[in-house]
């Protein structure tokens, strides 16, 4: 089997302060109901951009897993 990564936010972590939507706007955005941010869609690879956006969070809940497809 093949192995693809994905990225997580975790919403036990995430405080809601808006910096991976800002930095990575393709990937990211705010949920509206739990004012969290998400993963709006899956990135193709991990670009610059996401890479910015994990390591720019302040409370590091933004992580790559692997997974088999």
């Amino acid at each position: 089997m093949a192995k693809q990564k994905q990225v997580i936010v975790d919403p036990n972590k995430c405080i809601g302060c808006n910096t991976c939507p800002l930095l990575d706007p393709d990937t990211f955005e705010m949920d509206t109901n739990t004012y969290k941010a998400i993963v709006k869609k899956q990135p193709a690879e991990i670009t610059e951009a996401v890479n910015n956006a994990i390591s720019s969070c302040p409370v590091g809940a933004i992580s790559i897993i692997e997974v088999e497809i």
